[in-house]
């Protein structure tokens, strides 16, 4: 099936000029097009179908949060000029490890790309995607602390001592095309991009109190990725519809209350996993709530 005018105006939950969520999932499609009249376009759900090439994205500057997931895509040429994503699910498609050059620079808070077989199938599939992609905040459903960056660097220089040392997938003098040299000069972005590159600056020092930082940052883009959500496709998130900050709330007083609000935060991912299966084909949340209970 391909993407027709038609088509989204069937699957658009409000008016199409400001049209900001869009879910094509489930739909058989082949090629990504005619997206190019949606300037404010952030959300895109493209699951479960028959992609092979990402395409014509680029004229969707305020894309934030895009899921691809259960495709059949190779390549990632389409994504290269993108400089932030909150969310970006790649996972069960058909990766190969040179491919996420492509996507090096991108500060992603959320990836996930389990299920790509050519990638999992290394036993140090974690280590591998953490050197190669040094902007990612958290791996599928796990957040990637100061403290594993520093242990997947000492990883690679203890296996270079060893007698089979672990090589690297992408070195760091790989090359780099001419119209991406200044990526971050010519790259897209919009506001919600500049928003996060405002508050964590590319140079920042990597630490605990960091961390903690970019935790509370997760906590605040669930909660507006689940108001979008419940605004375009009428879900009722009873927790979001009283406290739209009821995750940064819970962090904040973690530390006094930890058991009941880990036990909280369990019930909250038991119940929002039930609604995503039945209301919501993009199910990642269930991830992106479990990491809460368990960091510190």
């Amino acid at each position: 099936m391909r993407i027709t005018s038609q088509l989204i105006r069937q699957q658009a939950t409000g008016p199409l000029p400001s049209l900001e969520y869009l879910d094509l999932s489930s739909l058989d499609i082949d090629y990504i097009e005619r997206l190019a009249s949606y300037k404010k376009l952030q959300y895109i759900n493209l699951q479960r179908n028959n992609i092979q090439d990402i395409y014509n994205l680029e004229c969707c500057p305020q894309l934030w949060s895009l899921n691809l997931s259960c495709n059949q895509i190779q390549c990632l040429d389409g994504l290269s000029r993108f400089l932030c994503f909150g969310t970006l699910i790649l996972s069960n498609n058909d990766l190969s490890w040179k491919e996420l050059v492509k996507i090096r620079h991108i500060h992603i808070l959320n990836l996930s790309l389990h299920g790509n077989p050519q990638l999992e199938k290394d036993n140090y599939y974690r280590i591998h995607v953490i050197d190669c992609l040094p902007n990612v905040w958290m791996l599928d459903g796990r957040i990637i602390t100061s403290a594993e960056r520093i242990q997947v660097k000492n990883f690679f220089q203890d296996s270079a001592l060893t007698e089979h040392p672990v090589r690297r997938k992408l070195t760091r003098d790989w090359f780099v095309p001419s119209t991406m040299k200044h990526i971050e000069l010519t790259g897209l972005f919009g506001e919600k991009a500049t928003s996060l590159l405002t508050k964590f600056p590319v140079n920042a020092v990597h630490n605990i109190e960091m961390d903690r930082k970019r935790l509370q940052y997760l906590a605040y883009n669930l909660q507006e990725d689940l108001v979008m959500e419940q605004k375009a496709t009428k879900s009722k998130y009873q927790y979001v519809k009283y406290k739209q900050t009821f995750l940064e709330d819970l962090l904040s007083v973690r530390c006094e209350e930890r058991e009941k609000c880990n036990m909280l935060l369990l019930l909250l991912v038991v119940s929002n996993t039930f609604i995503a299966l039945h209301l919501y084909p993009n199910s990642f949340y269930k991830d992106e709530l479990h990491v809460f209970i368990f960091q510190q």
